[in-house]
C-alpha cells in the first residue's frame, strides 16, 4: 500500500483488522510518535527509511528485508512512496524495489478531507480536521516483474508516481476540496495553511 508522505493521517482507518498490517516508519524521534499512534490501530511499525543519498545509515537495508518477511508471511505493508529530503511527491525506487523482490502488488492510496491544515514540512503535511468530508481513493495494482531492469524498475517507478498523484486528486476531488490541494499552484508561505 503505497502513499505520499504527508498524506496520510487518515489512512490507518483503512486497517479493517482481517489482514495484519506493518508500515514502515523511520528509525528519528518525531517517527516514534508515529508508530506509537498507528499501534493504536492494530498497525505494526517496521522501522527504517531509504537513505536517499544521504551517508547516514537510516535502517533502509533492515527496513527492506523486513518488509519482504512481511510480505511473505501475509501481512500488507504500508509505505510512503518519496523518500525526504528529496522533492515531495516524486516516487523513490524502494518501494518498486520491494515490489519486485516481493512479487506482491503496489496499491497507491490516497485520502483527502475537506477542511485540513498544512503545515511548513518539507511534505507539506496535511492535517485532517474533524467536521469534515472524508474521501478514501485506491488505484488499480501496479506489478513489477521479478526480473525487471532498470528500464523497467523506472518505468514502474513513474506509474506509481502518475497513479498516487490521480488518486490523491480525486481523493482532494470527492472531498470537494481540489483548489486547495497541497502542493498545488505556486509556493506555500512559512506558516500553516488553514483551508475550511
Amino acid at each position: 500500500m503505497a502513499m505520499w508522505h504527508g498524506q496520510f493521517m487518515m489512512l490507518p482507518d483503512l486497517n479493517t483488522r482481517e489482514y495484519r498490517v506493518e508500515a514502515m516508519v523511520a528509525r528519528h524521534g518525531d517517527a516514534e510518535l508515529v508508530a506509537q499512534v498507528l499501534a493504536r490501530f492494530g498497525i505494526s511499525a517496521i522501522r527504517g527509511a531509504g537513505a536517499a543519498g544521504r551517508k547516514r545509515d537510516r535502517g533502509g537495508a533492515y527496513a527492506l528485508r523486513a518488509a519482504v518477511k512481511a510480505l511473505e508471511s501475509g501481512s500488507i505493508v504500508a509505505m510512503t512512496a518519496d523518500v525526504p529530503p528529496r522533492r515531495p511527491r516524486t516516487a523513490g525506487e524502494g518501494i518498486v524495489t520491494l515490489a519486485r523482490l516481493s512479487g506482491r502488488p503496489i496499491i497507491p492510496v490516497a485520502a483527502a478531507t475537506s477542511h485540513f491544515v498544512v503545515l511548513n514540512t518539507w511534505s507539506k503535511m496535511t492535517v485532517n480536521l474533524p467536521l469534515s468530508r472524508l474521501a478514501w481513493v485506491a488505484g488499480e495494482p501496479i506489478f513489477v516483474s521479478p526480473d525487471a531492469d532498470d528500464e523497467a524498475l523506472e518505468k514502474a517507478r513513474l506509474a506509481v508516481e502518475a497513479s498516487l498523484n490521480a488518486v490523491t486528486a480525486r481523493a482532494y476531488e470527492l472531498a470537494k476540496a481540489t483548489d486547495r490541494q497541497p502542493l498545488t499552484g505556486n509556493k506555500q508561505s512559512g506558516t500553516p495553511r488553514l483551508f475550511l
